[in-house]
């Protein structure tokens, strides 16, 4: 795997961790716009298509960093140190969650002890998000974990393949994943099995639950990011001077769309911008070859530092929410948007002295305690 030094990745760190504040603000940012103009509620509300964003970015990255097939060894390697890259984060916030996880059943007895039970162990085995029922029970964005594990899973195999293809092929073969990634959306819009309207409803019910969470209907995202890595691998790269551009104009256009909100919801929250996600991502690899100030920009230490934290801030931001409610605001309370821009600015800080000391120190304690040597890896991709 490619130094952490390594130029045409850095540039994608910036992106990472402004998807990951995106996303946090959707959850949470409702008070900061309130009163606000349409366009700038419906940007807050649409966070939840930066899921989609890091699903691309992270096939990407991996992609990049292992463009070719792997035996059995480095498939096992590879494996412990993606699962080295997501317990430590991810452990720390099931721990957090797990007192107002247990409080949901506190009042069934044993029934509600064996239901904790198994959505505890669920969730620990990284699995809860192929059950969608209780796949956000314990910690809400540990789903998009459990599906990123089921990715990575998948990577060594879809690799093997992918990587025989030629440069036609490859483009053929994104094109083939991003329709993947619309085909069940699609069909659920054509045949609304829940009923009119039921994308509208506060709880999902079974279907669209299943559509947003489960990880074979969010596996077409993911792959595109593979096979877009690969293509550039492959020197399929944007011309050196249109690179920022491609990259400012995708962005653009992600905005403007979520602005707008006109698409229909299912749509541009499964995969629906993975054009622009892969336009994004290929300016933004391509930017640092091409210098100038928004290479030095994206790949600035601050940057690199809150994008190494972008996968602790997505994981940690529900409990840390929770515990601040608890302790912070008076009960029943709304929350102010003097609460929401420190809260933001908490589970910032918080996430980078995860990422520091926490992250860090257990990987290499993981790695080492299943045997694997050392690393050094490329830029790990947050869900």
């Amino acid at each position: 795997m490619p130094s952490a030094r390594d130029d045409r990745l850095a540039p994608l760190t910036g992106i990472r961790f402004a998807a990951a504040l995106g996303i946090l603000l959707f959850h949470y940012g409702g008070p900061l716009v309130a009163g606000a103009p349409a366009w700038a509620r419906a940007l807050q509300t649409g966070g939840y298509a930066w899921v989609s964003l890091f699903y691309v970015l992270s096939g990407f990255v991996l992609a990049w960093a292992n463009p070719h097939p792997m035996d059995r060894a480095e498939r096992r390697a590879f494996m412990t140190a993606r699962l080295a890259r997501l317990y430590p984060a991810y452990l720390l916030a099931f721990a957090l969650s797990a007192p107002f996880a247990l409080a949901r059943w506190s009042g069934d007895g044993a029934a509600g002890l064996a239901k904790a039970a198994v959505v505890a162990g669920a969730s620990l085995l990284l699995v809860h998000a192929w059950l969608p029922p209780i796949s956000r029970l314990w910690s809400a964005p540990g789903w998009s974990t459990s599906a990123i594990a089921t990715f990575y899973a998948v990577f060594p195999f879809a690799t093997a393949r992918l990587s025989r293809l030629s440069r036609r092929g490859l483009a053929l073969a994104l094109c083939a994943a991003w329709a993947a990634s619309l085909a069940l959306p699609l069909a659920y819009l054509a045949l609304r099995p829940d009923g009119p309207g039921a994308e509208l409803l506060r709880h999902e019910p079974r279907w669209l639950e299943a559509l947003k969470f489960h990880p074979v209907a969010r596996l077409g995202e993911f792959l595109a990011g593979v096979a877009l890595g690969l293509l550039l691998r492959r020197g399929a790269a944007l011309p050196r001077r249109l690179a920022g551009p491609a990259a400012a104009l995708a962005l653009a256009a992600a905005v403007a769309a979520l602005a707008w909100s006109g698409f229909p919801y299912v749509l541009v929250h499964n995969g629906l911008f993975v054009p622009l996600w892969a336009l994004l991502v290929a300016g933004l690899a391509g930017v640092a070859s091409a210098g100038g100030a928004l290479g030095r920009a994206l790949s600035a230490r601050p940057l690199q530092a809150l994008g190494e934290a972008s996968f602790a801030l997505y994981a940690l931001q529900d409990p840390l929410w929770r515990w601040a409610e608890l302790l912070v605001r008076t009960p029943g309370s709304p929350a102010s948007p003097g609460f929401v821009l420190g809260f933001s600015a908490f589970a910032v800080a918080v996430s980078l002295a995860v990422s520091r000391w926490l992250e860090r120190p257990a990987r290499r304690a993981l790695r080492a305690a299943l045997g694997q040597a050392p690393l050094a890896a490329a830029r790990p991709p947050a869900p």
